[in-house]
């Protein structure tokens, strides 16, 4: 599984969850956490459909398939239930 995450340096969202996604990748040391910037990647913000509401987090298969996506400031106790629940999902 990877995480794509959108976000920006003008989102406040975006800077409350910096700290929670670091402590969330130290959890999940397999899971790749890839981060684009919504005002530089716009080819990626525009091919995976972001909107406006950031942050965005996408959860893709080994396929690049998209899982799930979680749009807005979120908790970390909301993100770890996310990423379980795919975990339990495939097994």
């Amino acid at each position: 599984m990877k995480i794509l995450k959108f976000n920006a340096i003008w989102c406040s969202g975006c800077l409350v969850m910096k700290p929670i996604i670091n402590e969330i990748k130290k959890l999940y040391p397999n899971i790749q956490f890839i981060d684009y910037d919504y005002d530089i990647d716009e080819e990626m913000v525009n091919k995976w459909e972001v909107g406006t509401l950031i942050p965005v987090m996408i959860f893709v298969d080994e396929n690049d398939k998209e899982i799930t996506r979680l749009r807005g400031e979120k908790t970390k106790k909301e993100i770890i239930d996310t990423i379980e629940g795919i975990i339990n999902e495939k097994n």
